[in-house]
């Protein structure tokens, strides 16, 4: 006579699936609202704790899911791993981020060694402290060429030039432009003059000394950082110093530092391409 047993059910592998599942379309959701304006930081914050919590309990109950089937045969071992699985990926950025959090747990903002005592323009202030973490550049160039290979790498990265001055830029008196003397008469202009594409906001003179006003935008979440940049020429060398601070951050858990390593490796890349010239360190 042969025998047979019932096996029973791993209820919580439906639960802890359930849980993953959700937890893994709630972040994308919550940075695509974010994102559209649509919730402020705050409820972006506890958007993602909510997911991250959601997806810890996951992984608990379904390592107990597991832990059932294994030790009485009970029936849904396969979802208890797909939720283990899915619950991990969903933990992934947590981790990166508490690894991020405990290698820069202070400050929101970063800048060049040669910018740790200057005063340049209206600069966001930073919340916290500002460390030279990243040493600058200087090039056997002129100042406007290292002024083009930084424009370039600019629009190359994405970062959003706002304003640019040189030495060469005279002060403004007065917001009138198109006037002549003290009488408010139209300053003529040939027809032919006139280029059917817009002119270039940034294209300047060349100068010994520029200082541009940017801002960049961390990836994914797209919170912006005001950005200075200052090049200086002195003798046959050309320097370069950068600074970053977040607006809306109290720790940037290193992201302004990120924004600095690459603009200047770009400005690197486009030295090279441009003269093949080798910065100095």
């Amino acid at each position: 006579m042969a025998g047979h047993y019932i096996r029973t059910r791993a209820h919580s592998a439906g639960f802890a699936w359930s849980m993953a599942a959700f937890s893994l379309v709630l972040i994308p959701v919550g940075v695509a609202l974010f994102r559209l304006k649509l919730l402020d930081l705050d409820d972006l914050s506890w958007t993602l704790v909510l997911a991250g919590g959601l997806a810890s309990l996951a992984l608990l109950l379904a390592l107990a899911a597991i832990a059932e089937v294994w030790r009485r045969g009970a029936i849904g071992g396969g979802r208890a791993v797909a939720a283990f699985v899915v619950a991990a990926v969903v933990l992934l950025p947590f981790a990166g981020a508490a690894y991020l959090y405990r290698s820069f747990p202070d400050g929101a903002s970063a800048q060049t060694a040669g910018l740790a005592d200057a005063a340049l323009g209206p600069m966001a202030p930073a919340t916290g402290a500002t460390d030279p973490v990243v040493p600058g550049r200087d090039y056997q160039a002129t100042a406007s060429m290292v002024y083009d290979a930084a424009r370039a790498t600019l629009e190359q990265q994405g970062i959003e030039i706002t304003g640019v001055q040189s030495s060469l830029t005279p002060p403004r008196d007065s917001d009138d432009l198109g006037v002549s003397g003290t009488v408010l008469v139209p300053i003529p202009t040939l027809r032919g003059s006139t280029a059917s594409e817009p002119p270039d906001r940034f294209a300047m003179k060349d100068a010994r000394e520029y200082t541009i006003q940017a801002i960049a935008y961390a990836p994914v979440f797209g919170f912006p950082s005001d950005v200075t940049i200052r090049i200086t020429e002195e003798g046959a060398q050309t320097f370069i110093d950068m600074r970053s601070a977040s607006r809306d951050l109290d720790r940037d858990l290193g992201q302004n530092r990120r924004i600095i390593v690459a603009f200047l490796n770009g400005v690197d890349e486009a030295m090279r391409a441009a003269e093949g010239i080798v910065p100095d360190e």
